[in-house]
């Protein structure tokens, strides 16, 4: 069996991948702002061929274009607005991201980002719902929160295939799996991944603690029991679903805590599977746009 490679090296062969969501602190910084950070947004987006290409695409949509084109990236972003514009980005970036092929944790080509975009529409189905956090913010940390495990599959597909074999016998659940084998886990590797990037220390706690988010700090809490939440529903439904989703357990004390029901959490199913299949099509293909 290869030998396993050590944290340092996981975070390093992460470079190599192109189109890693780097970009996305800086759209979130500016599309906060004011329309003075107008021409900065257009020459941010401009650095990106496909993000810029999909921007204008979705602003001449049937859903907001009117009589009159856009033919500028600045007129598609007075057109669209911030949050609109930040969820584009967030999911072009990401998703370029997480359909680079790997294996591991039992995956077939394309379930990482699945699942992933899978929990981000339950975090924002939630946040609207519940109040808990900006829907566009729950969004963005549902699709970045499991970004370690890619790293990992990517960097020590043939570990996981060790874990795999000694989860439940030895090991109670996978993050103690690998923990004990690797000394180091996935979620050691989000945290390093997001801060290298320079996300939001709300984005490094969520990818950090969300499969406990009793553990987190206090003024992240809300936003990681919220992942957490999505991440137990987005597994029920199957979508993309490592291995190692079956070794997790909810953390009832936060979900309590926050306001969550199960019964609530199933009844917002069928908006959400709506949503989902605007995204995935029956062929299993992703379309972020």
């Amino acid at each position: 069996m290869k030998a396993a490679a050590d944290f340092q090296t996981v975070v390093e062969m992460t470079r190599s991948i192109p189109c890693a969501p780097a970009i996305l602190p800086k759209l979130l910084k500016l599309t906060e702002g004011t329309s003075s950070d107008l021409g900065e947004l257009e020459m941010l987006i401009s650095l990106d061929t496909g993000l810029a290409t999909n921007v204008l695409r979705t602003a001449n949509s049937a859903y907001f274009a009117n009589a009159q084109r856009c033919e500028s990236i600045a007129d598609a972003i007075l057109r669209l607005g911030s949050k609109t514009l930040y969820r584009i980005a967030a999911s072009t970036l990401t998703g370029r991201w997480l359909v680079h092929p790997v294996r591991g944790y039992g995956w077939e080509p394309g379930d990482l980002c699945k699942h992933s975009l899978c929990v981000a529409i339950c975090a924002e189905t939630f946040a609207k719902s519940m109040h808990l956090a900006d829907p566009s913010t729950a969004y963005t940390a549902g699709l970045i929160h499991d970004l370690g495990k890619f790293a990992l599959a990517y960097a020590n597909f043939s570990v996981l295939d060790d874990i795999a074999s000694r989860v439940p016998d030895e090991f109670g659940t996978w993050r103690e799996a690998e923990m004990a084998i690797l000394g180091y886990d996935s979620m050691d590797v989000t945290k390093a991944l997001l801060e290298n990037w320079g996300f939001p220390s709300t984005f490094v706690s969520v990818g950090y603690y969300y499969s406990a988010p009793s553990g987190a700090p206090e003024q992240d809490k809300m936003l990681v029991t919220l992942i957490h939440a999505a991440k137990h529903l987005a597994t029920q439904l199957g979508y993309g679903v490592g291995v190692d989703g079956f070794y997790s357990n909810p953390d009832e004390s936060a979900l309590k805590d926050a306001g969550f029901r199960e019964d609530e959490m199933d009844a917002a199913i069928p908006d959400i599977l709506t949503a989902i299949q605007r995204f995935i099509r029956a062929d299993g293909s992703v379309h972020f746009t």
